[in-house]
């Protein structure tokens, strides 16, 4: 009897992990500069015919629209590969492009790293120097007021002294 439940127990975990949970999906590069176009490739896609590549931003081959969120474009599935060709936006981050089936169930997928142009992580041109406080801006001003104040009650003082 013992036997007979351990051959069930074992037996049947041995038929689900059999099938394959994720499909492994891989780019011809993983950190990317504004405009640059790399390859995504899903591979063990057994009996499937198309897949579903989609990305969080950026551009996917044969969507003609501009940088944003939801692209996706459905490819073709021979010999148990998928490709689809990504082409990063131009605002640095993250993006990521998952492989779903025709049943939206998801193979897998892969994370993208766009650089700043300049090679950082954010966006626009370097630091280049310190940042002054708005606090200290306004001092500035008030104390450039009070010269001029000053200056004004100077030359008042030095013409009524000149009239007398």
């Amino acid at each position: 009897m013992v036997g007979i439940t351990a051959a069930l127990v074992f037996g049947s975990a041995a038929a689900a992990t059999a099938y394959p949970a994720d499909a492994p999906v891989v780019a011809s590069d993983t950190t990317l500069t504004p405009g640059q176009s790399v390859t995504i490739t899903a591979n063990d896609l057994g009996d499937y015919a198309t897949v579903t590549f989609s990305a969080n931003g950026g551009t996917l081959a044969s969507i003609v629209a501009a940088s944003g969120t939801g692209t996706s474009v459905e490819k073709t599935v021979v010999n148990g590969s998928a490709s689809a060709t990504f082409t990063a936006p131009t605002t640095a981050g993250s993006y990521v492009v998952t492989v779903t089936a025709p049943g939206g169930e998801v193979l897998g997928s892969v994370t993208l790293t766009v650089a700043a142009a300049g090679g950082g992580t954010g966006g626009g041109l370097p630091a280049t120097g310190g940042s002054v406080p708005a606090a200290m801006i306004w001092a500035g001003v008030g104390a450039l007021g009070l010269g001029g104040i000053a200056v004004a009650a100077v030359a008042a003082r030095r013409r009524a002294a000149a009239s007398n």
